[in-house]
Protein backbone atom coordinates (compact mmCIF):
# COMPACT_ATOMS: atom_id res chain seq x y z
CA UNK A 1 0.00 0.00 0.00
CA UNK A 2 2.57 2.66 1.00
CA UNK A 3 4.51 1.69 -2.07
CA UNK A 4 2.04 1.66 -4.56
CA UNK A 5 0.13 4.81 -2.67
CA UNK A 6 3.88 6.83 -2.89
CA UNK A 7 4.22 5.66 -6.89
CA UNK A 8 0.71 7.36 -7.58
CA UNK A 9 1.64 10.64 -6.09
CA UNK A 10 4.35 10.98 -7.99
CA UNK A 11 3.52 9.46 -11.47
CA UNK A 12 1.97 11.82 -13.74
CA UNK A 13 2.27 14.32 -10.73
CA UNK A 14 -0.93 12.15 -9.32
CA UNK A 15 -2.75 9.81 -10.50
CA UNK A 16 -5.96 7.90 -9.11
CA UNK A 17 -5.40 4.85 -7.08
CA UNK A 18 -7.34 2.11 -5.55
CA UNK A 19 -6.28 0.63 -2.42
CA UNK A 20 -7.69 -2.87 -1.75
CA UNK A 21 -5.47 -4.08 2.25
CA UNK A 22 -4.90 -7.52 2.40
CA UNK A 23 -3.54 -7.79 6.24
CA UNK A 24 -5.64 -6.56 9.47
CA UNK A 25 -3.14 -3.91 10.22
CA UNK A 26 -3.25 -2.36 6.59
CA UNK A 27 -6.97 -2.76 6.95
CA UNK A 28 -7.74 -0.99 9.91
CA UNK A 29 -4.89 1.54 9.67
CA UNK A 30 -1.84 2.31 6.91
CA UNK A 31 -4.62 1.86 4.11
CA UNK A 32 -6.64 5.26 5.16
CA UNK A 33 -5.47 8.34 6.00
CA UNK A 34 -3.22 9.27 2.64
CA UNK A 35 0.23 8.71 4.60
CA UNK A 36 2.34 6.64 1.92
CA UNK A 37 6.45 6.27 3.12
CA UNK A 38 9.22 3.93 2.04
CA UNK A 39 12.37 3.46 3.99
CA UNK A 40 15.82 3.59 3.37
CA UNK A 41 19.18 2.61 4.80
CA UNK A 42 18.79 6.13 7.02
CA UNK A 43 15.43 5.65 8.42
CA UNK A 44 11.68 4.68 8.67
CA UNK A 45 9.27 6.72 6.08
CA UNK A 46 11.65 9.11 5.24
CA UNK A 47 10.87 9.16 1.58
CA UNK A 48 6.67 9.14 0.92
CA UNK A 49 3.99 11.64 0.64
CA UNK A 50 0.60 12.74 1.74
CA UNK A 51 -1.81 11.29 -0.92
CA UNK A 52 -5.74 9.67 -0.10
CA UNK A 53 -6.75 7.50 -1.93
CA UNK A 54 -9.67 6.94 -3.95
CA UNK A 55 -10.93 3.96 -2.54
CA UNK A 56 -10.42 1.74 -0.20
CA UNK A 57 -11.92 -1.75 -0.41
CA UNK A 58 -11.47 -3.92 2.54
CA UNK A 59 -11.87 -8.37 2.57
CA UNK A 60 -12.21 -9.87 5.60
CA UNK A 61 -11.60 -12.96 3.62
CA UNK A 62 -7.79 -11.97 2.99
CA UNK A 63 -7.40 -12.09 6.73
CA UNK A 64 -8.01 -16.30 6.89
CA UNK A 65 -4.78 -16.24 4.99
CA UNK A 66 -2.71 -14.97 7.28
CA UNK A 67 -0.23 -16.59 10.33
CA UNK A 68 -1.66 -15.42 13.66
CA UNK A 69 1.41 -13.23 14.30
CA UNK A 70 -0.18 -10.78 11.53
CA UNK A 71 -3.50 -10.90 13.28
CA UNK A 72 -1.87 -10.26 16.38
CA UNK A 73 -0.09 -7.06 14.59
CA UNK A 74 -3.25 -6.12 13.13
CA UNK A 75 -4.55 -6.03 16.34
CA UNK A 76 -2.01 -3.76 18.37
CA UNK A 77 -3.33 -0.96 16.28
CA UNK A 78 -6.90 -1.48 16.64
CA UNK A 79 -5.98 -1.48 20.48
CA UNK A 80 -4.09 1.91 19.93
CA UNK A 81 -7.11 3.46 18.21
CA UNK A 82 -9.35 2.44 21.31
CA UNK A 83 -6.93 3.91 23.85
CA UNK A 84 -6.77 7.19 22.13
CA UNK A 85 -10.60 7.50 21.63
CA UNK A 86 -13.10 5.18 23.16
CA UNK A 87 -13.19 3.98 26.53
CA UNK A 88 -15.91 1.70 25.50
CA UNK A 89 -14.46 0.71 22.60
CA UNK A 90 -11.83 -0.42 24.68
CA UNK A 91 -14.01 -2.55 26.88
CA UNK A 92 -15.13 -3.75 24.09
CA UNK A 93 -11.46 -5.35 22.90
CA UNK A 94 -10.83 -5.87 26.64
CA UNK A 95 -13.94 -8.28 26.60
CA UNK A 96 -13.46 -9.87 23.17
CA UNK A 97 -10.23 -10.03 22.42
CA UNK A 98 -9.76 -13.35 21.85
CA UNK A 99 -12.33 -13.82 20.08
CA UNK A 100 -11.20 -10.66 17.69
CA UNK A 101 -8.14 -12.48 17.24
CA UNK A 102 -9.80 -15.86 15.71
CA UNK A 103 -11.31 -13.90 13.26
CA UNK A 104 -15.26 -14.22 14.76
CA UNK A 105 -18.19 -12.40 13.29
CA UNK A 106 -19.48 -10.12 14.04
CA UNK A 107 -16.50 -9.15 16.19
CA UNK A 108 -13.39 -8.65 13.51
CA UNK A 109 -15.85 -6.88 11.55
CA UNK A 110 -17.12 -4.57 14.28
CA UNK A 111 -13.49 -3.87 15.14
CA UNK A 112 -12.83 -2.82 11.68
CA UNK A 113 -15.31 -0.56 11.33
CA UNK A 114 -14.61 1.33 15.07
CA UNK A 115 -11.24 1.55 14.33
CA UNK A 116 -11.46 2.95 10.59
CA UNK A 117 -13.85 5.22 11.97
CA UNK A 118 -11.46 7.02 14.96
CA UNK A 119 -8.61 7.30 12.62
CA UNK A 120 -10.94 9.00 9.52
CA UNK A 121 -12.64 11.69 11.95
CA UNK A 122 -9.12 12.18 13.33
CA UNK A 123 -7.69 12.39 9.81
CA UNK A 124 -11.01 14.65 8.59
CA UNK A 125 -9.88 17.23 11.18
CA UNK A 126 -5.78 17.29 10.28
CA UNK A 127 -5.15 15.58 7.07
CA UNK A 128 -1.58 16.79 7.19
CA UNK A 129 -0.30 16.05 10.57
CA UNK A 130 0.03 19.61 12.26
CA UNK A 131 -1.89 18.73 15.42
CA UNK A 132 -4.67 16.64 16.31
CA UNK A 133 -3.09 13.80 14.04
CA UNK A 134 -0.63 13.59 16.26
CA UNK A 135 -2.22 11.52 18.29
CA UNK A 136 -1.82 8.46 16.25
CA UNK A 137 1.34 8.30 16.60
CA UNK A 138 1.28 7.04 20.57
CA UNK A 139 3.41 4.53 20.94
CA UNK A 140 5.19 4.66 17.76
CA UNK A 141 8.48 6.58 19.62
CA UNK A 142 9.82 3.64 20.96
CA UNK A 143 8.32 1.26 18.06
CA UNK A 144 10.63 2.93 15.41
CA UNK A 145 13.62 2.98 18.16
CA UNK A 146 12.85 -1.14 18.40
CA UNK A 147 12.72 -1.56 14.80
CA UNK A 148 15.60 0.32 13.81
CA UNK A 149 17.34 -1.33 16.60
CA UNK A 150 16.91 -4.77 15.06
CA UNK A 151 17.06 -3.42 11.16
CA UNK A 152 13.73 -3.36 10.49
CA UNK A 153 14.05 -7.09 10.11
CA UNK A 154 11.10 -9.71 10.57
CA UNK A 155 12.36 -10.33 14.27
CA UNK A 156 10.01 -7.23 15.46
CA UNK A 157 6.88 -6.38 13.36
CA UNK A 158 5.66 -3.08 13.76
CA UNK A 159 2.06 -4.25 15.26
CA UNK A 160 4.40 -5.88 18.02
CA UNK A 161 6.79 -3.06 17.93
CA UNK A 162 4.04 -0.63 18.36
CA UNK A 163 2.62 -2.88 21.74
CA UNK A 164 5.96 -1.96 23.08
CA UNK A 165 5.76 1.32 22.33
CA UNK A 166 2.51 1.88 24.16
CA UNK A 167 3.85 -0.13 27.23
CA UNK A 168 7.53 1.15 27.26
CA UNK A 169 5.21 4.69 26.41
CA UNK A 170 3.55 4.54 30.01
CA UNK A 171 4.35 7.44 32.74
CA UNK A 172 3.53 7.20 36.38
CA UNK A 173 -0.19 8.42 37.16
CA UNK A 174 -1.00 8.89 33.41
CA UNK A 175 -4.41 10.90 32.25
CA UNK A 176 -6.46 10.47 29.59
CA UNK A 177 -4.99 13.95 27.71
CA UNK A 178 -1.65 12.57 29.07
CA UNK A 179 -1.65 9.59 26.73
CA UNK A 180 -2.98 12.44 23.49
CA UNK A 181 0.10 14.32 24.24
CA UNK A 182 -1.34 17.13 24.56
CA UNK A 183 -2.43 18.92 21.73
CA UNK A 184 -1.48 22.57 21.46
CA UNK A 185 -3.67 24.59 18.62
CA UNK A 186 -2.06 27.62 18.55
CA UNK A 187 1.28 28.85 20.32
CA UNK A 188 0.69 32.22 22.63
CA UNK A 189 3.20 33.88 20.41
CA UNK A 190 2.04 33.20 16.69
CA UNK A 191 -0.20 35.34 15.16
CA UNK A 192 -4.19 33.53 14.73
CA UNK A 193 -3.74 33.87 10.53
CA UNK A 194 -0.93 30.98 11.11
CA UNK A 195 -3.31 29.21 13.22
CA UNK A 196 -6.78 29.44 11.71
CA UNK A 197 -6.81 26.52 10.85
CA UNK A 198 -5.93 24.67 14.29
CA UNK A 199 -8.16 26.87 15.99
CA UNK A 200 -11.42 25.56 13.96
CA UNK A 201 -10.53 22.15 15.51
CA UNK A 202 -11.49 23.36 19.04
CA UNK A 203 -14.68 24.15 17.97
CA UNK A 204 -15.23 21.20 17.17
CA UNK A 205 -17.23 18.19 18.59
CA UNK A 206 -15.69 15.39 20.78
CA UNK A 207 -11.80 16.30 19.72
CA UNK A 208 -10.97 18.48 22.65
CA UNK A 209 -13.59 18.12 25.27
CA UNK A 210 -12.96 15.38 26.51
CA UNK A 211 -12.44 14.80 30.22
CA UNK A 212 -10.32 17.06 31.29
CA UNK A 213 -7.97 16.10 34.42
CA UNK A 214 -5.77 17.88 36.94
CA UNK A 215 -2.46 16.61 34.68
CA UNK A 216 -3.48 17.90 32.07
CA UNK A 217 -4.66 21.38 33.84
CA UNK A 218 -1.27 21.18 35.49
CA UNK A 219 0.64 21.00 32.28
CA UNK A 220 -1.25 23.95 31.20
CA UNK A 221 -0.87 26.10 33.79
CA UNK A 222 3.22 25.22 34.12
CA UNK A 223 3.13 26.66 30.51
CA UNK A 224 1.03 29.66 31.09
CA UNK A 225 2.84 31.08 34.10
CA UNK A 226 6.17 31.35 32.46
CA UNK A 227 4.38 34.29 29.97
CA UNK A 228 5.59 37.62 30.64
CA UNK A 229 1.85 39.01 30.26
CA UNK A 230 0.09 40.96 33.18
CA UNK A 231 -2.79 39.25 33.21
CA UNK A 232 -3.00 35.05 32.62
CA UNK A 233 -6.48 33.39 32.09
CA UNK A 234 -6.87 29.70 31.93
CA UNK A 235 -10.16 28.73 30.46
CA UNK A 236 -11.14 25.06 30.48
CA UNK A 237 -13.44 23.34 28.17
CA UNK A 238 -14.90 20.23 29.66
CA UNK A 239 -17.30 17.21 29.55
CA UNK A 240 -17.76 16.32 32.68
CA UNK A 241 -15.46 14.30 35.16
CA UNK A 242 -11.82 13.33 34.34
CA UNK A 243 -12.00 9.41 33.68
CA UNK A 244 -9.61 7.12 32.29
CA UNK A 245 -9.05 3.52 32.54
CA UNK A 246 -5.20 3.53 33.01
CA UNK A 247 -5.27 5.19 36.02
CA UNK A 248 -7.83 4.12 37.62
CA UNK A 249 -6.16 0.38 36.84
CA UNK A 250 -3.28 1.71 39.46
CA UNK A 251 -4.77 4.05 41.63
CA UNK A 252 -8.03 4.22 43.68
CA UNK A 253 -11.45 5.19 42.55
CA UNK A 254 -11.47 8.68 43.02
CA UNK A 255 -7.36 9.88 42.33
CA UNK A 256 -8.54 11.81 39.23
CA UNK A 257 -11.06 13.50 40.89
CA UNK A 258 -9.42 14.86 43.90
CA UNK A 259 -6.29 15.32 41.99
CA UNK A 260 -8.14 17.50 39.65
CA UNK A 261 -9.62 19.06 42.87
CA UNK A 262 -6.25 19.80 44.02
CA UNK A 263 -4.78 21.49 41.03
CA UNK A 264 -7.92 23.62 40.33
CA UNK A 265 -7.83 25.18 44.50
CA UNK A 266 -4.03 25.74 44.26
CA UNK A 267 -4.50 27.78 40.96
CA UNK A 268 -7.26 29.63 41.93
CA UNK A 269 -6.21 30.40 45.55
CA UNK A 270 -2.54 30.59 45.39
CA UNK A 271 -1.21 31.65 41.83
CA UNK A 272 -1.92 34.70 39.48
CA UNK A 273 -3.30 32.70 36.85
CA UNK A 274 -6.99 33.06 36.43
CA UNK A 275 -8.97 30.48 35.45
CA UNK A 276 -12.84 29.53 35.22
CA UNK A 277 -14.23 26.33 33.21
CA UNK A 278 -17.40 25.86 30.55
CA UNK A 279 -19.23 22.59 30.79
CA UNK A 280 -20.73 20.86 27.86
CA UNK A 281 -24.07 18.98 29.06
CA UNK A 282 -22.35 19.08 32.99
CA UNK A 283 -22.37 20.69 35.55
CA UNK A 284 -18.19 21.78 36.25
CA UNK A 285 -19.41 23.88 39.25
CA UNK A 286 -17.86 21.18 42.00
CA UNK A 287 -14.19 21.32 40.01
CA UNK A 288 -14.28 25.28 39.68
CA UNK A 289 -15.19 28.15 41.26
CA UNK A 290 -15.77 30.20 38.35
CA UNK A 291 -17.94 27.85 35.75
CA UNK A 292 -20.74 28.18 33.65
CA UNK A 293 -22.34 25.10 32.09
CA UNK A 294 -24.07 24.85 28.04
CA UNK A 295 -26.50 22.28 27.13
CA UNK A 296 -25.62 22.50 23.30
CA UNK A 297 -21.68 21.98 21.91
CA UNK A 298 -23.04 24.85 19.25
CA UNK A 299 -22.91 27.25 21.93
CA UNK A 300 -19.45 27.15 22.78
CA UNK A 301 -18.22 29.57 20.41
CA UNK A 302 -20.17 32.57 21.47
CA UNK A 303 -19.90 31.60 25.07
CA UNK A 304 -16.12 31.77 24.86
CA UNK A 305 -16.23 35.15 23.35
CA UNK A 306 -18.66 35.98 25.89
CA UNK A 307 -16.55 34.92 28.94
CA UNK A 308 -13.80 36.63 27.55
CA UNK A 309 -15.14 40.17 26.72
CA UNK A 310 -16.43 39.97 30.68
CA UNK A 311 -12.71 38.90 31.79
CA UNK A 312 -11.69 41.54 29.34
CA UNK A 313 -14.16 43.97 30.80
CA UNK A 314 -13.30 43.90 34.35
CA UNK A 315 -10.03 45.22 35.72
CA UNK A 316 -9.51 43.41 38.82
CA UNK A 317 -8.69 39.69 39.51
CA UNK A 318 -11.66 37.23 39.27
CA UNK A 319 -12.44 35.90 42.57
Amino acid sequence: GDVSGFSASIFKRGIKFVNIPTTLLSQVDSSIGGKTGINNKYGKNLIGSFYQPNLVITDINFLKTLPKREIFCGYAEILKHSLISSKGFFKFLNKNGLKILALESPYIEKSIYKSCSIKKKVVEADEKESSLRKVLNFGHTFAHAFEATLGYSKKLNHGEAVILGVKTDKIKNPGRLNDLRHIIYKSADNHWRQSKNNLGLMLKEGLLKENIDGEAISWAFNRIKKRKEERKILMVISDGAPVDDSTLSVNSGDFLEKHLKKMVKFIENKSDVEILAIGIGHDVSRYYNKAIKITDVNELGDVMVSQLSGLFETKSKLH
